[in-house]
């Protein structure tokens, strides 16, 4: 599936409403009311993970992604996420190096495929355009994303992240999904980080090379998804600048 999403502004969000039963509505400083549907089509997580993001970004400069998969909803009407603006503009600046990403026309953008998770001062961001047609449709993909953006530094770090047989720098983390997926029920993901002029504690950069099936599976990579993986990270070489492939 081909997945299409418009990147709008800066604007300042001035204001939340909640109070509608069918939407959460964000007015933003040009003068427009942009709304989020709490069900339908769209799980109502994830009018409950904007609003938290909202609240903590009220008066604050951000920019807004508003999907264009299904047709081109108005990006001046509707919304399915904010970034504060520090962060877009990064995503924006590393989509823009980070070639080849696909483009299907004007109304799409390259940042739809890099992500970015922080806490405690951290921003670590991540390339998913390796894994993204592992996602037969748009809610499993923002699904994902989200529960990447919310999971991501506290999973690289945990104790539990496995290591065994994957290449340097790479490890298979567990994130959680929405509704009622759990870090046992969520996602598997196999991903490698890299070295940029840029790397520090606070900002590092990650290829995500793998995602296994949201099912409370088990087992561990087997020798040949094994060796999968270490052979998409040789074949990264001919896709991806080699700024954004020195393995950690």
């Amino acid at each position: 599936m081909k997945y299409k999403f418009q990147i709008t502004g800066p604007f300042i969000l001035n204001s939340i409403n909640n109070e509608d039963q069918k939407y959460l509505k964000l007015m933003f400083d040009d003068g427009f009311e942009r709304k989020l549907s709490k069900g339908g089509n769209w799980p109502a997580e994830y009018a409950q993970n904007l609003l938290e993001k909202a609240q903590a970004l009220i008066n604050q400069s951000v920019y807004i992604k508003t999907s264009q998969t299904t047709k081109n909803w108005d990006s001046k009407e509707w919304m399915c996420d904010i970034h504060a603006q520090a962060l877009a503009e990064k995503r924006i600046q590393l989509a823009g190096e980070l070639k080849p990403l696909e483009i299907i026309d004007k109304n799409d953008s390259a940042e739809k495929y890099i992500l970015v998770s922080t806490t405690n001062g951290k921003s670590f961001f991540a390339n998913i355009e390796p894994i993204v047609k592992y996602f037969s449709n748009e809610n499993d993909l923002l699904d994902f994303s989200n529960s990447f953006e919310k999971d991501f530094v506290s999973a690289w770090s945990a104790k539990n992240a496995r290591l065994k047989g994957l290449p340097n720098g790479t490890k298979r983390i567990r994130i959680g999904g929405f509704g009622n997926r759990t870090k046992r029920n969520g996602f598997r993901v196999v991903v490698a980080e890299v070295v940029t002029d840029e790397t520090s504690e606070a900002f590092k950069f990650f290829h995500v090379l793998r995602v296994d099936e949201k099912v409370d599976k088990e087992d561990y990579l087997s020798d040949a998804e094994l060796k999968e993986v270490s052979l998409l990270q040789s074949e990264m070489e001919n896709k991806y600048p080699k700024s954004y492939l020195t393995w950690v």
